[in-house]
């Protein structure tokens, strides 16, 4: 079972990963209640609780469980049976997947291996990282629908251009100019996105006659089917790129004010990061909603051409 945020359980029980879900709307008081109650309707054998908040460790104060893991935090001794030190050098599939060690024994010896050390995240920004090796291993993989067989020669291209954070969104004149250089070159563009996202995906399609604007009308789970059908995704450091790892869907991502040693790369093997050697980078966690230092530079320098030939370079040999 998996207790996730409202719209996500469908994704994890279609793709046989869990098989069952309690949905959290934490906005709703009446909604926390009822998932409460649900948690402690019964006794667990083992839970795992990647968040790190004293409100979710709270929340699982009353819940009965023979054994509770989290994350090591100084102050969180008396709310788990077993803490876990968080291998902060790891890209954060990892990191998540390291709250499996104690019950794991085989995962916990892998960490310790060569194959998984490889992984470590980039320290250094190069224009362009390369993720096609080393390969992640099946065993720590997000891959849970991969593509069909004739996906790859579909010339069927998604871009996202959206971000919760405004400074994590390579520019609306870089997709706009994508999306036109991708059509005189004979591929399929479709633009997709969130609700809140669709604004910004109906700016670009009205400068581009031709684009398929899916903006707003996917679910997560929806949104991997989708990339099950589709050749790549070219987006910024967000949700979608994730989506994509699910459907092992060749992605060139944009990086800005995020860099990769925070650890949250693109965990597949058919990736490219595009990003520019700045000291200002990077300049939060998760981005911001206005430059820090009113530049943009990190987002602004990175061209449409220079994004176009990291993409076709990926597709015409993705891993």
């Amino acid at each position: 079972m998996i207790a996730c945020r409202p719209g996500l359980g469908e994704f994890f029980v279609r793709s046989g990963l869990v098989d069952q879900v309690i949905e959290i709307d934490k906005r709703s008081p009446e909604g926390r209640r009822l998932a409460r109650k649900k948690l402690r309707s019964q006794k667990w054998d083992v839970i795992f609780v990647p968040h790190e908040s004293v409100r979710t460790a709270l929340w699982l104060w009353l819940v009965q469980a023979r054994k509770k893991i989290g994350f090591y935090k100084w102050w969180n001794f008396p709310f788990y049976s077993q803490r876990v030190r968080k291998p902060m050098d790891f890209p954060d599939a990892l990191r998540q997947l390291s709250l499996l060690t104690p019950v794991d024994d085989r995962l916990a010896e892998a960490f310790g291996g060569d194959e998984i050390q490889t992984l470590r995240s980039p320290l250094d920004q190069k224009s362009s990282e390369d993720f096609r090796t080393p390969v992640i291993p099946e065993s720590v993989s997000m891959l849970v629908r991969p593509r069909t067989k004739a996906a790859a020669g579909l010339r069927r291209i998604f871009l996202a251009p959206g971000s919760v954070w405004a400074t994590k969104r390579w520019t609306l004149e870089g997709y706009t100019e994508l999306a036109e250089l991708l059509l005189k070159r004979g591929y399929k563009v479709e633009l997709i996105g969130a609700g809140a996202e669709k604004i910004l995906c109906d700016q670009i399609a009205a400068k581009v006659p031709g684009v398929v604007n899916r903006a707003g009308l996917t679910t997560l789970n929806s949104l991997v089917d989708l990339f099950t059908e589709g050749s790549a995704l070219v987006c910024n450091d967000s949700g979608a790129m994730h989506a994509a790892a699910a459907a092992g869907l060749p992605t060139v991502a944009v990086f800005g004010p995020t860099v990769l040693a925070q650890g949250f790369r693109p965990w597949q093997n058919s990736a490219v990061v595009v990003q520019r050697e700045l000291g200002c980078r990077p300049c939060g966690k998760h981005g911001a909603k206005e430059c820090p230092i009113g530049t943009h530079e990190c987002m602004k320098a990175i061209s449409a051409n220079e994004v176009l030939s990291a993409l076709e370079a990926l597709i015409s040999k993705p891993t």
